[in-house]
């Protein structure tokens, strides 16, 4: 377990369903019926920060994940997070490697 993770694990302690992107047509994008669920930590501090393609955006919800769930490192911002029965966009995500070069947190900015 990286060096973050290992004091942060026992905040984990909500969950959120991650539901990937299918396909895209004229009707709407189609996300995946099933999701997985992760345990996380929730945040709701308004972020001012910028995203991965330059653009700045303001986040209203933080999601923390373990980046050594299995299934983590397979988000990205094309699909969506259902948290209380609400879908909501990834905004962005911020990914922090341990000194092995491994995954070790994941951010979802909402």
């Amino acid at each position: 377990m990286g060096n973050t993770m290992k004091y942060f694990t026992p905040w984990l302690n909500k969950s959120i369903i991650y539901k990937a992107k299918l396909s895209q047509s004229g009707t709407g994008i189609v996300y995946a019926s099933e999701g997985t669920t992760f345990p996380c930590y929730i945040s709701g501090e308004i972020i001012k920060t910028v995203n991965d393609k330059g653009e700045e955006i303001i986040s209203t919800q933080q999601i923390y994940l373990n980046g050594e769930t299995s299934g983590v490192s397979a988000i990205d911002f094309t699909g969506i997070v259902v948290i209380d029965s609400r879908n909501r966009p990834i905004k962005s995500i911020n990914k922090f490697y341990d000194e092995d070069g491994d995954l070790d947190l994941m951010v979802l900015l909402l």
